[in-house]
């Protein structure tokens, strides 16, 4: 009987924390939300019209009118800009250096998660289908759990700091107007609190509970540590980071982590208000 999901007479998802039939549909989910509140985003931004334009250019549209405005001066300018700006956000630095370390703490943090579940989900992936591992042989991605292990925790500690910070701000200082302190503000801090939290017992239960130093098999999990295979509070916390981070995130104020950036990459560096 397969461990995980076979697709095509492979196998993945055999060593997850939590059963595959509980992960893979939130994920779908999730990553078509996210798409479906990317585009209605791109398509409100769309409603206005550009100069020399005569009607609105819809999302698809406002896609290519950022690409453009990016790389209307080459590429090598617009890389300039990229990295400065968009990644090191160098005009909040300028403004104001508490904003810019809480920004850049909760924008590289929730990046670099991201990314890292990406490759992992990718040498799921690329184990069985171009390495044609067989089923019940995980080797590629059990490896590559074990070498993402040290970033994911400090990508974690990064977003765990900004969010500090960004409570903090909130609470103790007078360069965050009272316009900005909304309860749309405290449901984007709430949310990554609790994926923090969460993430965090979770590693605990893992390693200092049930100690599992990395992944097995799920027929591994239920014979050697009885009660860690879908343990509610690590389901909890895969289920929630994946409704929040990814299927919330547009709607979201965190959006403007990213919105933010991209808007100082389209006015060529030029000053934008954050609203944080």
């Amino acid at each position: 009987m397969a461990e995980g999901l076979t697709i095509f007479g492979k196998e993945v998802f055999d060593t997850l924390f939590i059963d595959w039939k509980i992960m893979v549909p939130v994920a779908i989910f999730s990553i078509i939300m996210f798409f479906v509140g990317l585009y209605l985003q791109l398509n409100k931004w769309g409603q206005g019209i550009p100069e020399g334009a005569t009607k609105p250019v819809g999302a698809w549209g406002t896609l290519k009118l950022i690409v453009h405005k990016i790389f209307e001066r080459g590429i090598g300018p617009a890389l300039g800009i990229i990295i400065l700006d968009g990644l090191f956000q160098r005009r909040t630095w300028r403004r104001r250096k508490t904003e810019w370390a809480m920004h850049i703490l909760i924008f590289w943090g929730y990046l670099g998660l991201f990314i890292l579940t990406v490759v992992a989900a990718a040498t799921e992936f690329y184990g069985p289908f171009v390495l044609n591992e067989t089923p019940g042989n995980p080797q590629l991605f059990v490896q590559t759990f074990q070498v993402l292990k040290p970033f994911n925790m400090l990508f974690a500690t990064m977003l765990t700091l900004g969010i500090i910070i960004a409570i903090i701000r909130r609470l103790a200082f007078a360069d965050v107007p009272p316009a900005r302190f909304t309860s749309v503000d405290w449901i984007a801090i709430a949310g990554l609190s609790i994926v923090i939290i969460t993430g965090f017992l979770a590693f605990y239960l893992r390693l200092d509970v049930y100690h599992v130093p990395g992944r097995e098999l799920v027929s591994a999990y239920e014979a050697t540590t009885p009660g860690f295979f879908n343990n509610i509070t690590v389901l909890f916390h895969e289920v929630f980071t994946l409704l929040f981070c990814v299927a919330y995130l547009p709607f979201s104020k965190l959006f403007h982590m990213f919105v933010t950036p991209l808007v100082i990459m389209m006015q060529k560096g030029g000053y934008v208000e954050v609203n944080a």
